[in-house]
């Protein structure tokens, strides 16, 4: 406990050297021009200066969230949505311009980071998003748009606990990943009391070997790493490989035996739960109860972005799939894969980011699967070497975001191995060698524990060392943690910004008679997303948009007969949907539009038509006509 007690002291008093840095930068030395619109100008940078380069403990990114909401708090909010078992706040902060309604009248964009511990670069990736609106609001038009239209609900870190014990103690890159769930491993009557531990004092978790004639491994040539004997009869000091740093606790003659437990927390929602990873019940861990119940309690939450690591993957939910017999499936498998790899070639011929998906969805989920095959198209292009791939249940958070509440859901595999940097014979992996060799030129060499002797309380001498420190792996390293989180702001934001919004774009009055004219009123929604999902449809979780008509005293709707009125003889183009009293429900797909007709009766006098049309997640519209009848 000494040494983690002196551990927190020494990251509270960086933590008030940062504020102390902060405060004094928060005002720009030199005059800023709002509404900016040179990519060259500033954009509000220094308004809120944060260093993107470090991985800040659970203290210091919710003190930032504070201060931040505190400086915005015309766009900005903060709440805690509840507790951890360890009584940790899950903060929350919702963004959206207060002057333009209210968040729960606007369609909402969920943005959640880490529901597994040692995923910490989705709480870097929130909390960027967060400072980018904020910051950039008076000055890039286009964020301003979509604070202005949307809301946004950020939940920086979600399992709390490990993520707090992941990034101020040390762990391997793989651990801790579970809430804080006490389990007894070992079935010795005691609870988590061999974990992994730093037994060097060196702030990582390595591997540990000893030195014994029977072992299967040796120090390689340069002596940075453990390899494999390959030559049985080789005369070389040899090694048995022993695993990950610890102490025998309980004296019971094993090591990290019974480590930190808990479910997996993205096996612990309900859609597709199960008992064997999700265990003991569907949202048995407050972290995970509590953030699906705030998303269950806001309708108005339209698409729903998961943050995770390892290997840049865009996961997307598809909607339920055809059911089909498993001849079937291999049977249409076989003659159409030929087929679909060739049109998928033609298809990138044109834009290479071009995402094709040989997947038959089930009847009324048609636009679903459309529009995601546009949104992570874009998202391929937008974060360049993310690869889009259809994802679905098992108790995970994305799941649960499209199968029960009927929002879009995408899960995000940050960062990955260094393959692109790192590969350099081009054959899609990376060895230990160029590993190093990418450490050694991008790192400086600091990404590597090097072998070393150690003399352990348990174990006598043994070697530690041997693999690559925390943050090279599943978590970047610092120089690279902005690059990640600004990509994927760009397309949490580009997915907002295709949230349905519904106009009218067309008014004519058509005369009939001399008292009867058709009004015709063409609605519209421009953007990729339609105004309600098809799952939240069949789930009964949106309302219809509307359309509504009214008139002044001396105008009243005649109501038409059945079918379909044709304003031109000759024009079938001109056909449209027939209002046969003073509101109509529908729905607008995504780049979509509608005509509506409705027959009118006029007395003679001056008068007016309001035509209203209202959408659940496509906002509003309004257009006044001031009606003149023929003399």
């Amino acid at each position: 406990m000494k040494s983690i007690k002196s551990h927190h002291k020494k990251a509270t008093a960086g933590w008030i050297v940062l504020v102390f840095l902060m405060t004094v930068a928060s005002a720009p030395l030199f005059a800023q021009k709002k509404n900016q619109k040179s990519p060259g100008g500033y954009h509000g940078e220094l308004d809120f200066p944060i260093s993107w380069k470090s991985y800040y403990s659970y203290a210091q990114w919710t003190q930032i969230m504070h201060d931040i909401q505190k400086k915005y708090s015309h766009l900005s909010d903060i709440q805690s949505i509840g507790k951890t078992r360890m009584g940790r706040h899950q903060y929350l902060i919702t963004i959206t311009a207060k002057s333009t309604g209210k968040h729960e009248q606007k369609p909402a964009m969920w943005v959640d980071g880490a529901v597994h511990g040692n995923e910490v670069n989705g709480i870097t990736c929130s909390l960027y998003l967060m400072w980018y609106l904020l910051t950039r609001y008076d000055y890039d038009p286009y964020v301003h748009d979509l604070v202005d239209r949307c809301t946004f609900y950020i939940l920086p870190g979600l399992n709390v606990d490990a993520n707090a014990s992941y990034i101020e103690h040390p762990n391997t890159a793989h651990n801790p990943r579970e809430p804080f769930r006490p389990e007894d491993n070992d079935g010795d009557g005691l609870y988590d009391e061999d974990r992994t531990e730093d037994v060097d004092g060196d702030s990582e978790i390595s591997v540990m070997y000893i030195q014994h004639q029977d072992g299967e491994y040796k120090l390689s040539a340069d002596q940075r790493r453990f390899v494999r004997v390959q030559d049985p009869e080789e005369k070389i000091t040899r090694f048995l490989r022993i695993g990950s740093e610890g102490f025998d606790n309980d004296g019971d003659g094993f090591i990290n035996e019974d480590d930190i437990g808990g479910p997996d927390p993205n096996r612990n929602y309900p859609s597709g739960w199960n008992l064997r990873v999700g265990n003991p019940y569907p949202m048995s861990e407050p972290c995970t109860r509590n953030a699906y119940e705030f998303m269950l309690d806001h309708p108005n939450i339209f698409a729903g972005f998961h943050y995770h690591n390892i290997g840049r993957l865009i996961m997307f939910v598809t909607p339920p799939r055809q059911e089909r017999s498993q001849i079937q499936r291999a049977d249409q498998y076989l003659r159409n894969r030929e087929r679909y790899e060739e049109y998928l070639k033609k298809k990138r011929e044109q834009n290479k980011y071009a995402q094709v998906f040989d997947i038959q969805v089930r009847e009324g989920y048609e636009d679903d699967m459309d529009v995601q095959a546009k949104i992570v198209q874009m998202g391929a292009r937008i974060l360049k070497n993310y690869r889009p791939v259809p994802t679905g249940g098992m108790g995970q958070a994305q799941a649960s975001t499209y199968d029960m509440l009927g929002a879009y859901g995408y899960l995000i595999e940050l960062w990955g191995p260094p393959v692109f940097a790192a590969d350099e014979n081009d054959d899609g992996r990376v060895s230990d060698e160029e590993y190093l060799k990418w450490i050694d030129i991008e790192l400086n060499g600091e990404g590597w524990v090097k072998p070393h002797e150690w003399e352990h309380p348990d174990l006598g001498p043994i070697w530690i060392g041997g693999t690559r420190k925390k943050h090279v792996y599943r978590t970047p390293p610092a120089r690279y943690i902005e690059m990640e989180a600004l990509k994927n702001a760009q397309f949490v934001m580009y997915c907002a910004s295709q949230f349905p919004e519904v106009d009218i774009t067309d008014i004519q009055v058509k005369p009939v008679s001399h008292d009867l004219y058709w009004l015709q009123v063409e609605v519209t929604n421009d953007h990729l997303y339609p105004t309600a999902s098809d799952r939240s449809i069949k789930l009964g979780r949106t309302e219809k948009d509307r359309l509504q008509i009214k008139t002044s005293s001396n105008i009243s709707i005649v109501p038409v007969l059945k079918g379909v009125p044709k304003l031109s003889p000759i024009d079938n183009r001109q056909e449209c949907i027939p209002v046969r009293s003073d509101e109509i429900e529908f729905r607008l797909r995504g780049e979509d539009s509608l005509k509506f007709c409705i027959l009118i009766q006029t007395k003679g006098q001056k008068g007016w038509i309001d035509i209203n049309i209202w959408s659940q997640h496509g906002g509003t519209d309004r257009q006044r006509i001031e009606f003149k009848p023929r003399p």
